[in-house]
């Protein structure tokens, strides 16, 4: 019988959720056909003002990695000498020059790269605030949809973003990351939308935040989930990353690390009480959106803590304003 798409997507992310029950027998099993060696992994450098998001998504992957010894053998990381911005990260890993990295990702990186469709970030990358001037009292107002078309955001080349952005006719200008915050303090444009995530520490670092302010009133929502990403044909490790989260969420390891991070919890605090302005996601794919659904709210509860608020719960008790 041939099932309709929405039902195999489904069906498909059912199989993989599965896979957790199996996570006991397969280490106990005979794996012969896994070749046990040292693997050097390869990952990206910390680009300023995300230090915390860096060690974070690098801390999980080394214990992804560290339960999967067994199985898999043992390894090690090789971080890169310079620092790097996204793109150019998922450019050295088409090259060969990176295994591993971490990204939002959108349908063109997932035909380039293999996507791990596990959110790393429980789907905190799409819930944006606003770096806005220091000087700027234009948001003091309500705003909704309508009023943000009137404002330029700055968003990075490349970003998916920037088209998420535009899809939703809100202007952008396009620059890199490090000029952003500049173009939004020098009035090139009003905005720079960035993830609850991030923000705080990009705010504490007075080299890039210069003249600018946090605007205290709206959060910009999509989905937008953070993967890890390899490349297409080095399937194993991407086995090896899915098994190794797999069995973290099963012991609750995985939740415990994201729900430890300071930025987590001073995420789920920036959001309170701000107006949420839904946009659509056009770059994302039913798998990827269904990895969303499925994943996030396990990995926003420790377990026996069935009063934790995930992201998008926190979203519902809050006034929307839908796109």
């Amino acid at each position: 019988m041939r099932l309709p798409g929405k039902a195999l997507i489904v069906f498909s992310l059912l199989s993989f959720i599965t896979a957790l029950s199996d996570v006991s027998a397969r280490q106990n099993s005979d794996e012969s056909d896994i070749p046990r060696v040292h693997t050097q992994v390869r990952l990206p450098n910390i680009h300023p003002g995300r230090d915390a998001i860096y060690s974070y998504a690098k801390q999980l992957l080394f214990n992804a990695l560290t339960v999967t010894e067994k199985e898999y053998g043992t390894f090690e990381f090789i971080i890169s000498e310079q620092e790097s911005p996204q793109q150019r990260q998922l450019r050295s890993l088409e090259h060969d020059m990176l295994d591993v990295t971490w990204s939002v990702t959108s349908k063109d990186r997932e035909a380039y790269f293999q996507p791990i469709r596990i959110p790393i970030m429980a789907g905190l990358y799409g819930k944006r605030v606003l770096l806005i001037a220091g000087d700027d009292t234009r948001f003091s107002k309500n705003i909704d949809i309508d009023t943000l078309r009137n404002f330029r955001a700055a968003l990075g080349y490349d970003w998916p973003d920037t088209d998420i952005f535009r899809h939703a006719q809100i202007p952008v200008l396009e620059t890199n990351y490090r000029a952003s915050f500049k173009m939004v303090a020098d009035g090139f444009a009003d905005m720079f939308p960035r993830s609850v995530m991030e923000v705080k520490e990009e705010m504490s670092n007075l080299e890039l935040s210069r003249g600018l302010q946090l605007e205290n009133n709206l959060v910009i929502a999509y989905p937008s989930p953070v993967f890890f990403f390899v490349r297409s044909d080095n399937q194993l490790l991407a086995k090896r990353i899915t098994d190794g989260l797999l069995q973290l969420i099963e012991t609750g390891s995985f939740q415990q690390l994201l729900l430890s991070q300071e930025g987590y919890q001073e995420s789920l605090a920036l959001m309170e009480g701000r107006t949420t302005i839904n946009i659509d996601n056009p770059l994302l794919n039913e798998e990827s959106r269904m990895a969303l659904e499925t994943f996030v709210p396990r990995l926003t509860r420790m377990k026996n803590t069935p009063e934790q608020v995930s992201p998008d719960e926190q979203d519902s008790k809050q006034t929307k304003k839908e796109l």
